[in-house]
């Protein structure tokens, strides 16, 4: 077509504009503390990365939310972590090394989709595609955070992309990396990856049928992938054997399948349209995306987008436990393809007739409220707890180092009975047991034994938004903290400031 060349020229500028915009929007909170949204998976991994800065090379950290019991906890191959390391190593600042990693993550997924995009998407499908991918609230958020979200995203683009790739010309020489990245994203985050070699079924069928899944490349992929993740789950058994770690390989797999029940009960899929609607496609994205639905069919070629598409369905269908109705970043494997339909749903609307005339000037309303829908959420995710913060600093700046510290969340109903809280103690840099109803003997005898301080976060109004979630889920709102039996137990209060109480032992 005549106009093809120009369209992807456009398509060169635009992609351009979005990256440095993409970036200069995730460079806002750089420094900011780990303290907003999902800020307990945050320091978590922040916590394990420290312990790496502090002592090398190691797959697993000591547990911080168990005071000074030295046990150990592994969340998954620390390939970010790693990363994160040698980063820090220039700048010297944890925080700020971890979200640089994030961020440099994206971009190199930014670059990735847009390989994909060429195959799937007419060049103005794909520039609104990208425009969505940039300023989507999840994706803007995770972007950022001190977490693999973003080595995972690349992973999997890096697979797709590897897939489509070999799928144009079967060799082996295409192959051999497709199953490398393949594995490697299954080892770091297999719930977020998993699902996409439904991709390199699909794509196999059609190119010849059952016989070709059996071919021997193909096998000795699977046999190796599959001992692979069964000596890393067994490895996770190992490691995690505290009662208060993450438990191993097969709790956390049953713990994200959960019940079949679920599948059929209202709420789970409600709170999915929550966290897609309301915080991967907000407002005006929504409506685009469904509008896309129809165009699926006249893409330019649509087949790998099916089979994305149907990948997408059998995630949602398989991780229904701890998966993406319980956490809103394990929404993010739908961002891509939910882009893609935005970029058609766009298209279609920009082409039609009515629209010709003032074409630019709807696209500029389209853009403004793409991103004017978007950025209530960001203000939303990016919230700061400023309860836990001030009171981890209290403890830094009047607890001699070593100090143990008992600690209760009692300003958060998501905190409260919460005890892999590393929140507290990663900005406290003091060992801390957190102290829930869920704490078990021996910690809970030891807490009251060994901690010289005791810090309680006083309740705070709860968010309009945390609360409909917590009715969403049935999740009974926890009882307020009470402080009356520290003092029975021989600690007197020493501080009372905004936010929290601290108490030592008399």
């Amino acid at each position: 077509m005549p106009n093809e060349t120009p369209r992807s020229a456009t398509l060169g500028r635009t992609f351009w504009i979005l990256l440095a915009a993409g970036i200069l929007i995730r460079c806002v909170a750089l420094t900011h503390p780990l303290a907003d949204a999902h800020l307990l998976r945050q320091c978590q991994t922040a916590a394990a990365t420290q312990s790496l800065v502090a002592h090398g090379f190691s797959l697993s950290a000591p547990i911080p939310w168990v005071g000074d019991f030295h046990e150990r906890f592994l969340l998954e191959l620390p390939v970010y972590n790693w990363l994160v390391v040698a980063v820090h190593a220039v700048t010297g600042n944890l925080t700020l090394s971890g979200k640089l990693v994030s961020v440099a993550l994206w971009a190199l997924s930014f670059f990735l989709l847009q390989a994909i995009w060429r195959r799937i998407l007419a060049p103005c499908a794909a520039i609104w595609a990208n425009v969505l991918f940039v300023v989507s609230p999840l994706g803007v958020f995770y972007a950022q955070a001190f977490m693999p979200e973003m080595l995972v995203q690349a992973l999997a683009f890096a697979f797709v992309l590897l897939l489509i790739r070999h799928d144009e010309n079967p060799t082996l020489a295409r192959w051999l990396p497709a199953a490398a990245t393949g594995l490697l994203a299954l080892v770091v985050k297999a719930p977020e990856t998993a699902h996409l070699y439904v991709i390199f079924i699909l794509l196999a069928l059609r190119r010849g049928g059952w016989r070709e899944l059996f071919r021997v490349p193909y096998l000795l992929a699977g046999v190796v992938s599959a001992a692979c993740v069964v000596a890393w789950t067994a490895y996770l058994g190992k490691v995690n054997v505290s009662p208060l770690s993450f438990g191993g390989a097969g709790d956390t797999l049953r713990g994200f399948i959960g019940p079949l029940v679920i599948r059929f009960q209202f709420k789970t899929w409600l709170m999915i349209a929550l966290y897609v609607a309301g915080f991967l496609i907000p407002g005006f994205s929504t409506l685009s995306v469904a509008r896309g639905v129809p165009e699926i069919m006249r893409a330019k070629s649509p087949r790998l987008l099916v089979a994305w598409l149907v990948a997408l369905a059998i995630f949602y269908l398989a991780w229904l436990g701890n998966g993406p109705a319980s956490q809103s970043y394990y929404n993010l494997p739908a961002l891509a393809p939910l882009c893609a339909l935005f970029g058609l749903g766009m298209n279609a609307f920009l082409e039609s007739p009515r629209v010709q005339r003032r074409r630019v000037l709807v696209a500029g309303i389209a853009a403004t409220l793409t991103a004017g829908c978007a950025a209530p959420v960001w203000i939303y995710l990016f919230k700061q707890d400023h309860p836990i913060l001030a009171a981890a600093r209290w403890a830094r700046e009047h607890t001699a180092p070593g100090s143990v510290i008992l600690f209760h969340a009692g300003h958060r109903a998501d905190m409260r009975d919460y005890t892999p809280n590393a929140v507290f103690p990663f900005y406290a840099e003091r060992p801390s047991f957190i102290w829930t109803e869920q704490l078990m003997e021996p910690y809970r005898t030891a807490a009251l034994q060994r901690s010289r301080f005791a810090i309680v976060t006083l309740p705070l109004p709860e968010g309009t938004v945390a609360a409909a979630i917590r009715r969403i889920r049935g999740m009974p709102l926890p009882p307020a903290p009470s402080t009356g039996w520290l003092r029975e137990i021989g600690f007197a209060p020493v501080a009372e400031e905004p936010g929290f109480v601290a108490f030592g032992r008399q």
